[in-house]
């Protein structure tokens, strides 16, 4: 019987799941990053495997432990930079890998995404590379508002939303911080409908394994609205399906990819049909679980599959339904800049019987700060048979939820249920 070496970049809490599916399976895991107290390191050990606390972006630290541990196989998930670095790895050591480093500007520089989407005829919003000392004729075609983001960076930083040329000078140098790039990518705001679609690659050929919602709640006037509920799957799945899986296969036709994960950011009205926002070639953090609830898609299963065993992905890809077998919702919670003095009605709503999972990334005493240091203050999940039930408990949740600080303001954002009164 063949020993595995697997190396599983990332030892946070999502990557729990996936180190115990492989140590089940007799697969020893290695599990790295820079994080000392992962709960995947810690399973890992216990489990018969190892452990390493390495800087994701120390690639060479990284292959060294890759030989030294007799590596056959590298993965990851759910993160930009993490995958990045595991293409890296991968091809400083051998390890097989769904993309090659030439590969990654397709899914992570901006302004080579849309030039791609242009060149596969895929719609997208109108957008425009800016410098610094652009003048109003760089800005010529665009209308406002305008988000202006970062080219190059992950994770929905850098991100403003501008209504003239003067508020996109007075932000410019905050969207590129923390950039190698001078340059910023401006695009129109689309206030259609938003979604997430998740896809495996396989011999080129793109499966769509969810379609969500992204639903959005405008908290400051004048600011990006954040995405406060995402539900599988999409209320407008038949609408949506086609379009989505078109795009993201004329997509992969015009980078190369021919395996592995596939997930796309997108807007849809009847009116103006689908505009694609962001492509990447990674499963989403925060919503596997959701496509496990609903779609019945193992993401842990493909993962190890893709790594170990190609056939047995289509065993992996007939278990579920893209269309859905339940409605799963994850509801995100923002708060203003303060220090959590009460934390009692969030755990009684993570208590409750109808919320599947839920977790608080504070606790009484922290400073949340302005931007938050952590990306939620709260998440749950609440998963049904029927969409009426998941938007009812949503909408109380939103409701009812309350983290006051301790003279007893409230430091939670209100969210809403979109499309609902």
């Amino acid at each position: 019987m063949t020993c595995h070496n697997l190396v599983v970049l990332g030892g946070l809490e999502e990557f729990t799941p996936l180190v115990a599916l492989a140590c089940d399976r007799g697969i020893r895991t290695i599990v790295i990053d820079g994080y000392s107290r992962g709960p995947a390191k810690r399973l890992s050990v216990e489990r018969g495997g190892a452990a390493y606390n390495i800087d994701i972006r120390d690639i060479d630290a990284i292959a060294e432990v890759v030989r030294a541990e007799h590596a056959d196989a590298i993965t990851t998930a759910y993160s930009d930079v993490l995958l990045e670095c595991a293409v890296q790895v991968a091809d400083r050591t051998g390890l097989p890998c769904h993309l090659t480093p030439d590969q990654l500007p397709y899914y992570r520089d901006k302004d080579v995404i849309n030039e791609t989407l242009e060149r596969a005829g895929i719609p997208g919003p109108k957008s425009a590379v800016l410098e610094e000392g652009f003048t109003e004729r760089d800005l010529e075609g665009l209308s406002f508002p305008l988000v202006v983001k970062p080219i190059d960076l992950y994770g929905c930083r850098g991100l403003f939303l501008t209504n003239g040329i003067d508020e996109i000078r007075a932000c410019f140098q905050d969207a590129r911080k923390g950039s190698s790039r001078s340059a910023v990518l401006v695009e129109e705001y689309v206030g259609d409908p938003e979604f997430n679609a998740q896809a495996l690659v396989r011999d080129g050929v793109v499966h769509v394994i969810g379609i969500a919602d992204r639903e959005k709640t405008v908290h400051v006037s004048g600011e990006l609205p954040p995405g406060t509920r995402n539900v599988y799957p999409s209320r407008y799945m038949q609408d949506v399906y086609e379009p989505a899986l078109a795009a993201m296969s004329a997509y992969v036709r015009e980078t190369g990819q021919t395996s592995g994960p596939l997930a796309m950011q997108f807007y849809w009205s009847p009116e103006r049909g689908l505009q694609v926002g962001e492509v990447a070639a990674r499963f989403l953090g925060y919503e596997h679980e959701l496509i496990a609830y609903a779609c019945g898609f193992s993401v842990e299963e493909l993962l190890l599959a893709a790594a170990y065993d190609d056939e047995a992905i289509e065993e992996q890809l007939a278990c579920g339904d893209p269309f859905g077998r339940r409605i799963a919702a994850v509801l995100y919670f923002y708060a203003r800049d303060g220090v959590v003095g009460d934390l009692s009605s969030a755990r009684a709503v993570a208590e409750r019987p109808d919320v599947e999972y839920g977790q608080l990334f504070y606790e009484v005493g922290d400073r949340i700060g302005s931007p938050q240091k952590m990306p939620y203050v709260a998440r749950f999940f609440v998963v049904d048979e029927d969409r009426d039930v998941v938007d009812r408990v949503s909408t109380e949740i939103f409701e009812e939820i309350r983290i006051p600080d301790a003279a007893g303001e409230e430091l939670l954002y209100r969210n809403r249920v979109e499309g609902l009164a």
